[in-house]
């Protein structure tokens, strides 16, 4: 990649290596900030029309509109999608019709500062939170799909006992939330006692140590019935973490895809076919 397309970040590395020396609590803040900004995608609300079929309604968390979409019968048993970081419901979009097939309700949402809902910071303790909430509010919801940290959001949920769930489906989940803190300090140059006070201050603000994020530790404690589905070739997420999930939950079983990467996973038949079986 030409190096002017770097450039840009370089120099904000740059001045954020400089003011961690002069000034560590200032940059500590800002890290802090950097790293519960989720990217935002220009689209969001084009790929907001790809659920145009479902049923879209609004639920209030934490002064936040969540966005909501609805497939299915009130009466049927209900499935959540739960996209991960960076991403939106829409992604997650082709496991509606083989789960409305298996006779499931299908609820979609996108995250808080993630699509159209509203919210500027948001993290991991987040998305547990309202998973839940959005689970309670729809009601009857016995399984979750999620992808990525979405995934790991659904186990987390199961371990601090905020939703109770029969079965769920992990695409591509991370398990190692330290190590990607400390890659996230590696790429903006951020240093080690700069990124201790980055983490304090997040343990801080939603009042959960990190290693309870962390889905290694907390998936031998897990009693709901696991499918993790992941690719060889995943350059986001290594197939590694997903395996390890595996081995560690349960009675959790692994499919391994080859080709599909992190994303074109969420679109594959095989894919989505294998997840409502599992469900169903």
């Amino acid at each position: 990649m030409p190096l002017a397309l770097h450039l840009p970040r370089i120099s904000t590395n740059v001045r954020f290596a400089a003011s961690a020396l002069l000034f560590p609590e200032f940059a500590a803040g800002v890290a802090e900030r950097l790293f519960l900004t989720p990217p935002r995608t220009r689209d969001a609300a084009a790929s907001a029309l790809d659920l145009i079929d479902a049923r879209s309604s609004v639920l209030e968390h934490k002064g936040r509109h969540i966005t909501m979409w609805r497939w299915g019968a009130r009466e049927a048993p209900g499935v959540l999608l739960v996209h991960g970081w960076g991403g939106q419901a829409a992604q997650l979009r082709a496991f509606v019709f083989p789960l409305l097939r298996a006779g499931f309700r299908v609820i979609a949402y996108d995250q808080p500062a993630h699509g159209v809902s509203e919210g500027r910071l948001t993290a991991l303790p987040d998305f547990a939170d309202v998973l839940a909430e959005v689970a309670a509010h729809h009601g009857e919801v016995r399984a979750v799909i999620g992808h990525s940290l979405g995934a790991t959001a659904a186990a987390v949920a199961l371990a601090w006992r905020k939703v109770e769930l029969e079965k769920i489906v992990l695409v591509s989940p991370p398990s190692d939330m330290d190590g990607y803190a400390r890659r996230f300090a590696r790429w903006h140059w951020i240093p080690e006692t700069v990124r201790r006070a980055m983490q304090e201050a997040i343990e801080e603000r939603y009042g959960r140590r990190w290693e309870e994020l962390e889905l290694a530790r907390i998936a031998p404690h897990l009693r709901a019935s696991a499918l993790v589905i992941h690719d060889r070739n995943d350059r986001v997420v290594p197939w590694a973490q997903g395996a390890a999930v595996a081995g560690q939950w349960p009675g959790a079983k692994l499919i391994t895809t080859e080709g599909l990467g992190h994303r074109r996973i969420l679109v594959d038949d095989g894919v989505t076919q294998a997840a409502a079986e599992f469900l169903q």
